[in-house]
């Protein structure tokens, strides 16, 4: 199982969590196979995370950006606090957040429709 933005959602994936309404009434069911519709109707509905089966997107956030050196700065800034279970338990949210933070800015920045004709990339609904 594996949570991920919805920009890196791709058509064929499974749900492993119902997708929820803030009210708790369920929007789309456990299991169900992601199609390009449901992606778009889930963007408009302004749904930022699904969580799918699996593990299907490497999060490694290929190349730099300032998520993926705050990543490779994480080991320096918690060093001292190894033995502190607490402190190491932030250390790795802290460390999936950035990295799926950076996969999420390496998905907008590699789709073509979202670059605008000055070639520059707009921010879109990752949270």
């Amino acid at each position: 199982m594996q949570k991920i933005p919805l920009n890196l959602a791709k058509p064929g994936m499974s749900l492993a969590k119902p997708i929820l309404r803030e009210n708790g009434l369920v929007l789309v069911a456990e299991n169900t196979e992601l199609s390009e519709s449901l992606l778009e109707r889930l963007e408009r509905m302004d749904v930022t995370m699904v969580t799918v089966q699996g593990n299907p997107v490497d999060l490694g956030g290929g190349g730099q950006n300032p998520y993926t050196n705050r990543v490779e700065r994480l080991d320096h800034l918690f060093r001292k606090h190894g033995d502190d279970p607490w402190m190491v338990k932030l250390q790795t949210h802290l460390k999936d957040y950035f990295l799926l933070k950076a996969a999420s800015a390496t998905a907008v920045a590699e789709s073509p429709e979202q670059v605008e004709s000055t070639g520059q990339v707009e921010q879109g609904g990752a949270a």
